[in-house]
């Protein structure tokens, strides 16, 4: 199984690595030195770190990924009180549930078919405008709407009456005038 590292995974080591090495000895030295030696290996070094020391982490712009894996490092080494880390586990494990039915309930088989689409409408002089800019712009597109003829079965011809012109009916006028004298 192979693992993918992303860009924001490198930024959020290179953040873990300078916060690690702002913390109080008491505290660095808790953490394993090869899981010190893996953030200082793998950060971004390009990555920019700024902390004010007085503000919460939460508030500093660090990125998610960032704030969870100090958050692990807090349960697993620097928490020392067995309660209260029961209580943060109780805390991940419901916010992990929570996540989890939002998914749930956001990919069920019932509610993919159910969502309401709204039809779009669309005028016939958009989609003329829309069909002659496609054409015009794709020349691999012959557009023969323009020698469109009708076509009427030969079952219906009979019924359904011919279309005549304006000269076919002049014509036929005239022809009209024509054989009766």
């Amino acid at each position: 199984m192979s693992v993918v590292i992303t860009k924001e995974d490198l930024k959020a080591y290179a953040e873990v690595d300078y916060i690690i090495k702002h913390v109080n000895e008491r505290y660095r030295s808790k953490v394993p030195q090869n899981l010190l030696d893996f953030f200082e290996t793998m950060k971004d070094p390009n990555h920019e770190v700024r902390i004010n020391p007085y503000q919460p982490l939460q508030n500093q712009g660090l990125t998610k990924y960032t704030l969870e894996i100090i958050a692990l490092l807090h349960i697993k080494y620097w928490c020392e009180n067995q309660e209260r880390k029961a209580e943060l586990l109780e805390k991940m494990k419901e916010n992990q549930e929570r996540l989890e039915a939002k998914l749930k309930e956001q990919f069920s088989a019932d509610n993919l078919f159910e969502k309401k689409v709204t039809p779009i409408e669309i005028t016939e002089d958009e989609m003329v405008r829309a069909y002659t800019k496609y054409t015009d712009t794709n020349p691999d597109i012959q557009d023969y709407t323009d020698f469109r003829k009708e076509f009427v079965p030969e079952e219906l011809a009979e019924s359904v009456p011919a279309k005549t012109s304006f000269f076919q009916k002049l014509k036929s006028f005239f022809s009209g005038i024509f054989k009766k004298h």
